[in-house]
């Protein structure tokens, strides 16, 4: 009896030795698969870029995507971080295109990254006005035009959709390219080694980009640089067929895609029979694999910047312009008793009407603590443009008027920023003139340039701003706006003030009137001078200063002077950004107050 208990123990014991085997047996493909994949590196090292809180202008990074964690974050990640570090004042999110990727990432490690149509469905949510999208796809292929399919569904849900050009557009990005790579590898360029670089390759007409790759490495006698394709031509015959002819004893091997991810860790360095690696080693070769994603190359990552650059500039200068959401309007209600309207001209670029008009606003508010200030600007179509590109809401001089009418103001008084008693100056004495009855009092201050003391301060001024150029060989030219009014006679009286003061080589012109552009050509050229500095004699720096001045067209003035045979520089300062200006601009503002009894 004791026996049979023993020998039925002992084949309970066999059975469940068998069975715990059984168990390990199929459980260890399973384990080697995690393994393999944890060895892609650690997902929480990569920023899915996923986050809301986005503002009005978003750059989306679109790329195929790869599940390798290391590579993602070397590759695609580093081309994130240098558009963002390129272009600060946006907000920089990631959209992958394959949803099988998306899957298996989120599934094996938690990240959760979103597809295309996630990333412009989070856009939309967060109130985003402009989105530019940048590929980072090799070609204009098959997954390029999907993106530009997809994102015409949402062209009503954006002010502007821009989409940037893929990595080889042109001849010269060929060239830069090929470039790149060969500067990548050419420490194995010994004579005795073939350089072969793996595409992925596509059945449709893109496929060319590999021909001209290759026809590129041959116009640039890189005759041992090879480039074939895993889906199509050339193909991986076609390479090992070239290393062949050649004579080459020894092959490296590299992806030419812009991440390293399942294809070159499988496709080209595996260890099957029909990897690339084991396929030229067949055929005696000595081979090396070099495992580095384009987007690991910081020349290719400027040249995707560059091509982000290029985009945006061509598409919307407005894009350029900065932040609003930095901008105050000073449109607020419960105003009090006593304002002071600051009234200016405006301006659509952000940034400079944050330092300027703003900068103006600010100081005079620290100088009347007692008093709210409140904006009001005169160009309709720069607040309509501001309201619909950012959202940003500026009263116009009437609507300001009102607003303090409603609020019970008793005394206002108007300070304006504008250079001259010009149209607009008078436009603003003439509309103040309705609200008679609607306030105890009435103030307008003085333009900036008033006074002879006036134009002697502010000559001062903007010859300490570029005294640094001062050298003897540089002309300094201020572009001011001009008008047919009158009030054009402050450019001459300037001009007149900078000889005065012995600033000989300072030059004032203007945009739509007298001294024109060519009278100041003609100057600069009879005074024998070398080179140019050009700044506005504006108080902001916007549309004028960016494109009449500043822009690369034919006509602009640095273009004129670049074919006169100057060197230019262009110094971007508006008045208003400049203490001192800003102190004038107190001190009439005071002399105003003090003459009306306040």
């Amino acid at each position: 009896m004791k026996l049979k208990k023993i020998l039925a123990l002992l084949l309970a014991l066999v059975l469940i030795m068998g069975s715990l085997a059984a168990c390990t047996s199929s459980q260890q493909p399973a384990e080697e698969e995690d393994e393999e994949n944890y060895e892609t590196g650690d997902a929480s090292l990569d920023d899915p870029l996923n986050q809301d809180g986005i503002g009005p202008t978003e750059i989306l990074v679109v790329s195929f995507g790869t599940s390798f964690n290391d590579s993602r974050r070397l590759t695609i990640g580093a081309i994130e971080k240098d558009i963002a570090a390129a272009f600060p004042q946006f907000d920089v999110r990631r959209g992958f295109t394959a949803q099988i990727i998306i899957d298996h990432v989120q599934n094996r490690d938690g990240e959760v990254i979103d597809n295309f149509e996630q990333a412009m469905d989070r856009a939309v949510a967060n109130g985003v006005k402009n989105i530019i999208i940048q590929p980072t796809h090799l070609m204009a292929g098959l997954e390029y035009n999907d993106i530009v399919a997809s994102a015409a569904n949402y062209a009503d849900a954006f002010n502007s959709i821009t989409i940037g050009k893929n990595l080889l557009d042109t001849d010269s990005d060929f060239v830069t390219v090929a470039s790149l790579l060969y500067e990548e590898t050419k420490s194995y360029d010994d004579g005795e080694t073939a350089i072969v670089f793996m595409g992925h390759g596509t059945e449709a007409e893109s496929n060319s980009v590999y021909a001209s790759m290759q026809a590129t490495f041959d116009q640039m006698g890189l005759k041992n640089c090879y480039v074939g394709t895993v889906e199509a031509t050339p193909s991986l015959d076609d390479v090992v067929a070239a290393a062949k002819e050649g004579g080459y004893k020894r092959v490296v091997l590299e992806p030419m895609m812009i991440v390293c991810g399942d294809h070159a860790n499988n496709d080209m360095a595996g260890d099957e029979e029909d990897s690339w690696k084991s396929t030229f080693e067949a055929e005696g070769f000595e081979v090396e694999c070099v495992m580095k994603g384009l987007g690991e190359i910081q020349g290719i990552r400027d040249l995707i910047v560059e091509h982000l650059t290029e985009t945006i500039e061509n598409a919307d200068e407005d894009l350029l312009t900065g932040d609003a959401s930095k901008d105050d309007p000073l449109n607020a209600d419960e105003i009090g008793e006593n304002e002071l309207l600051v009234v200016s001209f405006g301006t659509s670029f952000n940034d400079s009407r944050v330092a300027t008009i703003g900068g103006i606003e600010k100081a005079l508010a620290a100088a009347f603590p007692e008093w709210s200030v409140r904006r009001g600007f005169t160009a309709q179509i720069i607040i309509d443009h501001v309201a619909d590109r950012d959202g940003e809401v500026i009263d116009n001089f009437e609507e300001a008027m009102d607003r303090a009418v409603a609020n019970g103001v008793k005394n206002i008084v108007i300070q304006p920023t504008h250079l001259m008693a010009g149209l607009e100056y008078n436009d603003i004495v003439a509309s103040a003139a309705n609200y008679a009855d609607a306030f105890e009092s009435i103030t307008i201050g003085k333009n900036l340039l008033d006074s002879d003391a006036d134009f002697e301060h502010v000559a001062q001024v903007v010859h300490e701003e570029t005294q640094q150029y001062d050298d003897g060989e540089t002309a300094i030219i201020f572009m001011g706006h001009g008008t047919e009014a009158e009030s054009n006679a402050v450019y001459a009286k300037m001009q007149t003030v900078f000889d005065k003061l012995g600033y000989a080589n300072y030059y004032i012109g203007t945009v739509e009137a007298t001294p024109s552009l060519d009278d100041v050509v003609a100057a600069a050229k009879a005074g024998g001078y070398k080179k140019v500095v050009l700044e506005p004699l504006m108080i902001v720096c916007g549309d004028h200063a960016n494109n009449d001045m500043a822009g690369d067209e034919e006509d602009s003035w640095k273009s004129t002077f670049e074919a006169e045979g100057f060197e230019v520089e262009c110094n971007m300062v508006g008045l208003g950004q400049l203490p001192a200006i800003q102190e004038l601009i107190v001190d009439h503002c005071k002399a105003t107050m003090t003459e009306a009894g306040f």
